[in-house]
């Protein structure tokens, strides 16, 4: 007789007023450990880059009782979800796949009247049934919960890690770039259809040759774009890790300004709360040299009218540590030594590799700014550029751009190839 799928709904209030979603950590734990027992992910094919287990239980945890907040830590994200929900799947009584529903009361689209909810967070073996239940589960419980429209998969929204791989699966991931199996794509495709693709164009010193040259030959016919925008009052400097909270609240006047939904769907404003918690996880991976702010300085306060931030590949640090110490699995503690090891063990090599530089690879993380068709994004690629030559950068990766974003994807594909599709869908 064939096993039969059940369903865990691990969150037992998923309505909230307030964004206040009680969990045990012991079921929050459970949810995140799933993505370890799929099997795809442990094979020769799979590119896939574990994450640090304390940072995903500290995103992942929407529970704000006041000693979570301490550990694992809770994201500010889920304060404005009017619903929310984690799903296990069972056979035989062990996890074979999870997925997690919500409804953002901050989401909205110009063409759609009423709640739109997400499908998130989705893991299963490569198993139909396993999928389908938990398919219809989550767009069910959304559903009866007001949603008229539903998408994803998705990491929350665009402002974290948005759609699901559909080409590219031999591409190494970088930090914070979505790594799923290949057969995800044929559960998705049944469950509903392409609302648009984000992609990664990856990028080399000889593909970037080029692009750079022709900024050089600007620069030697007296046509220096930098100098030009200094004449005009704008000025690019490196970011002080120093001063990184004055920094960081500076630069938050402009992100959701420089950033809009008509070339970034699924896009959404952070709170003051959210992008502070981004900030404080970024700290941890940023080089001064690869972030960079445009300033206005005919102005007394100099305000900030754009930014660059790349990011050195964090999974480059995983995938060392993992190599090493191989055959890591979360433990059945909340979190047990084997858990603690690993963490720290990656967090020191990190460090170490942050302060002497010394990373292969790098993505381009967030690159915008409020004047368009100025030369301040042109610049902003060259200065990039030339930090992560020095540094010995080989490799880079600009992303997640979005297939409705020329602004973007024009000057990268001058750069690089876009050799990584991720995929949104609508159901159906």
């Amino acid at each position: 007789m064939k096993p039969t799928v059940t369903i865990d709904r691990l969150i037992s209030q998923p309505v909230s007023a307030d964004g206040s979603f009680p969990l045990p950590i012991t079921r929050l734990k459970k949810f995140v450990g799933v993505a370890w027992s799929i099997p795809f992910y442990s094979t020769a094919e799979s590119r896939k880059v574990m994450p640090l287990l304390a940072v995903e239980m500290n995103d992942l945890n929407p529970d704000r009782n006041w000693w979570k907040k301490k550990f694992p830590g809770a994201n500010p994200f889920f304060h404005h979800c009017s619903f929310l929900q984690y799903y296990v799947a069972l056979k035989n009584g062990k996890p074979v796949g999870r997925i997690a529903a919500f409804i953002d009361r901050s989401y909205h689209e110009p063409m759609v009247q009423g709640e739109i909810g997400w499908i998130g967070l989705f893991e299963s073996f490569d198993d139909d049934d396993v999928a389908s239940v938990l398919l219809d589960a989550a767009t069910a419980d959304l559903q009866q919960n007001g949603a008229v429209k539903i998408i994803g998969p998705a990491r929350f929204n665009a402002n974290g890690e948005d759609g699901l791989l559909v080409d590219g699966f031999d591409k190494h991931p970088m930090v914070m770039e979505p790594y799923q199996p290949p057969y995800y794509r044929r559960f998705l495709e049944r469950w509903g259809v392409k609302e648009n693709d984000w992609y990664a164009f990856r990028m080399t010193h000889q593909s970037a040759s080029a692009y750079m040259k022709r900024l050089d030959d600007m620069r030697k016919r007296g046509q220096d774009l930098e100098q030009r925008l200094a004449r005009q009052g704008v000025a690019v400097r490196s970011v002080k890790i120093s001063d990184w909270k004055n920094e960081v609240a500076r630069v938050k006047t402009i992100y959701n300004v420089a950033w809009d939904t008509r070339v970034h769907p699924q896009f959404e404003q952070f709170s003051e709360e959210e992008f502070d918690y981004l900030a404080a996880g970024l700290r941890m991976i940023v080089i001064e040299d690869l972030v960079f702010v445009v300033e206005d300085i005919t102005k007394p306060d100099h305000p900030v009218i754009g930014m660059s931030v790349t990011l050195p590949d964090l999974n480059e640090v995983v995938e060392e540590y993992d190599r090493l110490h191989a055959g890591y699995i979360p433990s059945h503690h909340i979190y047990g030594l084997s858990d603690l090891r690993r963490d720290l063990g990656i967090y020191r090599l990190l460090r170490s590799r942050v302060k002497n530089r010394q990373f292969r690879q790098c993505r381009v993380f967030v690159l915008g700014t409020t004047r368009k068709k100025s030369g301040i994004d042109a610049v902003l690629y060259e200065k990039t550029y030339l930090a992560g030559l020095n540094m010995g950068v080989q490799f880079g990766s600009g992303s997640q751009v979005a297939d409705t974003n020329p602004e973007i994807y024009t000057p990268l594909s001058r750069m690089g190839t876009a050799d990584i599709t991720w995929r949104v869908y609508r159901h159906t």
